[in-house]
């Protein structure tokens, strides 16, 4: 029996997670490659892409594509699109998960749980943290 067919969010999460890991690797494989003496011929940026996407496609028979521009725009020393959101957060880390601790603890108790406690929750650890100059999370977080 097969079982439940996974849903379009699941699909995308782990179709990132598997392009993350390749673009890493490819990463490292770029720089090993700008880390070659002036004389030798080195592969660009565009090739390894490709030979990496080759190399997966192969291994999985999925395609993944990735980018000759954002591989290098990574192996300079840029952030990723996640990296750059989650220093835009407000939590921590450890907060966030302090968050969902609350929320699951709310939950096992049979309280129910609504946007508005979660916000007042939320509005307590950053008051805490942030104190003078917090001005609560707003209406649409």
């Amino acid at each position: 029996m097969p079982g439940r067919p996974k849903s379009a969010t699941r699909k995308r999460h782990e179709y990132r997670k598997d392009h993350d890991n390749l673009m890493s690797q490819a990463i490292s494989a770029y720089c090993t490659e700008l880390q070659k003496p002036a004389g030798v011929p080195r592969r660009s940026s565009r090739t390894i892409c490709k030979d990496f996407e080759q190399i997966y496609l192969q291994a999985t028979g999925k395609p993944i594509k990735l980018s000759h521009a954002t591989l290098s725009r990574l192996a300079a020393g840029g952030r990723s699109l996640a990296e750059m959101n989650e220093a835009k957060s407000w939590l921590t880390p450890e907060e966030t998960e302090c968050v969902l601790a609350y929320a699951k603890e709310t939950a096992d108790r049979g309280f129910p749980f609504s946007h508005r406690r979660l916000h007042e929750h939320v509005n307590e650890i950053l008051t805490a943290r942030l104190r003078p100059k917090f001005p609560g999370v707003g209406k649409r977080w």
